[in-house]
């Protein structure tokens, strides 16, 4: 951390003082901005060379010093003489900020009274440049003899904030290194913040976490592209990308930024109307973005959004101080500096300041301190679904646990129950042989209940006793047919078995295995009331087999499918079905069987009505 510190010390040291005066020199003080031309047609040198005559006058604005421009797509003309020392006299680097200016021209004057034109600026390739790099740089062979005037032409469709350096190469090469390793610190911590992110909406699948990762990748790209990194790329000379990937960066920050603010203080309960104009300010910046990339809206209009956005994030911020106030302070303590200088730089691009080292670098630094804080708050709140996480699960094994001890308890008192009854039953059957239909309803509602039961207690055995699967060859017609005997099929209903290969074979536990299936059965037979035939199809493919239960019933209402697996759960249709019970155990039974044996237990609807499950199990080891 300390020497994370001396480097951004360093670095701002370096920027906001400068280098020694023998190693560079700010020539704006000494540089004149002698004309302004909002005509369609370009001026050439030649029409500025004759703006000292006294009939020749093309919109002179040489009264503006802070060379400051805000965002106009006139060409601006300066001027400016060397005072460079004899002793100074030899290669200098000239340095025109920012990286975002379209047409850089400089005309440096030659001994024969001529001048040579050299072209930059990011509609300029860098293999068509002087010198490659993503700053525009211009070497100029300076002596302190020279009295001929520079010349520099600039136009941009983006905002027009002048800096011009003159550099020792040796001392530029350093400063520039400084400079790269504060964007290599940032854009590093920007890339572990969204790994953080990423690993967090995986773990918990909240939106938080994604919306936060497209927020600190907008952020990282907006730097990414301000500062003239992404000018590296091979973009094809006949469109203008840098000036669309600027202006999608902005509009693509805006639209992370209000919808992280949204999603992370959830202010809809509290001010509904204010919530939906955050999110039409959201759609309003997605859909700016999306246009950039068509080469559509101005730059003007991001600067604009940029100040909807910022104010609707700062007010949505002190609103809900009243009502959340620990997470509305964090964002306030985590982004309040970074809004601050976001304005600066806003109020730079609109004219209003001057390019300095505060409109400049002190985002980025801003954005590089917050960084750590941004990935603390993220494992702050994982932490906190952790614990949350933890207590439901220990939740649902106190509600298990209890379960099955309800279930343990229940054994008893229904063995004497069916005792009773069979007593009984053997007793009347010949004096009372009326009351037969009565002793079968008896019997098959004590057999639900115990079946009931084992379901619960077969899960709990599953789970925390650590059963281990008794897996071994099965013969899938036999053991068919086995469950076949287990599970009476009666009218209304019939079964029907069809199997790929009668030799089919499976290695499975047979035991686990026919629980799951004779469960899948007899859900088929609850809720098909009104009868109709159930089929059990058993197909191979490749190495996986599939046993699908198809039956004619209900079937799954479309809003229940992704539920219907879920401890304790019911449809609807099926709560609403008369003379049917349940708990809801049946379904999660057959799931944890079916998961253990390494398969996948899938709900399809059955297209002629009703319902279609499928165990798919790897059919070997």
């Amino acid at each position: 951390m300390g020497v994370f510190l001396t480097t951004i010390f360093s670095i701002c040291s370096a920027y906001a003082n400068g280098e020694p005066a023998t190693s560079s020199i700010n020539i704006l003080p000494y540089t004149e901005h002698i004309v302004e031309n909002c005509a369609k047609e370009p001026l050439i040198l030649e029409d500025v060379l004759r703006l000292g005559q006294p009939s020749y006058k093309i919109n002179d604005n040489s009264h503006n010093q802070k060379f400051s421009f805000g965002y106009t797509s006139c060409e601006q003309w300066f001027r400016w003489k060397p005072i460079i020392a004899p002793g100074q006299a030899g290669l200098w680097w000239l340095q025109i900020a920012p990286t975002f200016l379209d047409y850089v021209d400089v005309y440096v004057p030659q001994a024969d009274g001529s001048y040579r034109a050299i072209h930059t600026g990011d509609h300029i390739p860098h293999s068509a440049r002087e010198i490659s790099s993503r700053q525009f740089l211009i070497p100029l062979a300076l002596t302190g003899e020279s009295s001929a005037y520079y010349y520099v032409r600039i136009q941009s469709s983006s905002t027009l904030t002048l800096g011009m350096t003159l550099w020792k190469p040796e001392a530029y090469i350093n400063a520039a290194a400084q400079e790269n390793t504060l964007y290599g610190v940032l854009f590093g911590l920007t890339l572990t913040a969204i790994v953080i992110c990423l690993i967090g909406g995986g773990w918990f699948r909240e939106p938080f976490y994604f919306v936060m990762a497209a927020f600190l990748f907008c952020n990282g790209l907006s730097h990414f592209t301000v500062n003239g990194f992404d000018q590296f790329l091979l973009y094809p000379e006949s469109i203008r990308w840098p000036d669309r990937m600027l202006s999608f960066s902005a509009f693509a920050a805006g639209l992370s930024g209000v919808s992280l603010y949204l999603v992370f203080l959830q202010p809809k309960p509290y001010y509904p109307r204010f919530t939906i104009f955050c999110w039409g300010v959201a759609m309003l910046s997605g859909t700016g973005a999306l246009a950039s990339l068509a080469g559509l809206p101005s730059p003007l209009l991001s600067g604009f959004g940029a100040i909807l956005v910022l104010g609707s994030m700062f007010v949505l911020t002190l609103l809900m101080l009243k009502h959340r106030f620990i997470p509305a302070l964090l964002m306030l303590i985590l982004f309040l500096p970074q809004v601050l200088t976001l304005f600066l730089q806003i109020a730079r691009n609109f004219s209003l300041l001057p390019m300095t080292f505060w409109t400049t670098h002190v985002w980025a630094i801003m954005s590089m301190l917050q960084i750590p804080f941004v990935a603390l708050v993220v494992m702050l709140r994982v932490r906190a679904q952790e614990k949350a996480y933890l207590l439901e699960q220990e939740k649902t094994r106190m509600h298990r646990d209890l379960f099955s001890m309800v279930a343990h308890e229940l054994r008893t008192p229904l063995a004497v129950v069916s005792s009773a009854i069979a007593n009984i039953e053997l007793q009347t059957a010949e004096s009372n042989p009326e009351l037969a239909p009565r002793f079968l309803r008896a019997n098959l509602g004590l057999s639900r209940l115990n079946t009931l039961i084992d379901n619960a207690l077969a899960e709990d055995r599953l789970l925390d006793k650590g059963i281990q699967l008794q897996r071994q060859w099965i013969t899938m017609d036999l053991f068919l047919a086995q469950l076949r005997e287990l599970r009476a099929v009666d009218p209304p209903h019939s079964l029907q078995l069809n199997l790929q290969d009668a030799y089919e074979t499976l290695f499975a536990d047979p035991h686990w295995l026919g629980i799951a299936i004779l469960n899948l059965l007899d859900n088929a037979i609850k809720y098909s009331p009104a009868g109709g035939l159930i089929q059990i199809n058993v197909t191979t493919e490749n190495t996986m087999t599939s046993i699908a239960i198809v039956d004619s019933g209900i079937g799954v209402p479309a809003e229940a499918a992704a539920k219907i697996f879920a401890k304790f759960y019911r449809a609807d249709n099926a709560t609403a079905l008369r003379g049917v019970s349940g708990i809801g155990l049946g379904l999660s039974l057959v799931q944890t069987i079916v998961t253990l044996h390494n398969g996948q237990l899938t709900y399809q609807p059955n297209p002629a009505g009703g319902s279609i499950f499928i165990i798919s199990l790897p059919s070997a080891l």
